[in-house]
């Protein structure tokens, strides 16, 4: 399997730690490999944890809490051993009132 995607973030709680660019999920054994290049990184914040990774995927979001990212350079790895969480964009709900009104 292999899904991707235009960008995401890392985050420490509500602090952004870091922004991602293009980012690739491949299958690696019995996990999955998330590879991004990073965009715009706040050192001190990508420096704390547990860091969450954040990928917004249409109208919902999948997070992974507590990752363990490693950095090369510009590039960012994590491997995801666990399906993510899923929940909706802030906002969504209140585009479809406007639309209905």
């Amino acid at each position: 399997m292999r899904a991707t995607g235009s960008g995401g973030v890392l985050r420490y709680g509500y602090q952004r730690a870091a922004r991602l660019g293009p980012w690739v999920i491949a299958s690696d054994g019995p996990a999955f490999r998330f590879t991004a290049p990073l965009v715009d990184v706040d050192a001190y914040w990508l420096a704390q944890r547990p860091l969450h990774l954040v990928l917004a995927l249409g109208q919902v979001e999948w997070i992974w809490e507590d990752v363990a990212p490693t950095v090369d350079g510009g590039t960012v790895t994590v491997l995801l051993t666990r399906r993510p969480d899923v929940a909706g964009v802030r906002g969504a709900d209140e585009k479809k009132e406007h639309k209905a009104s």
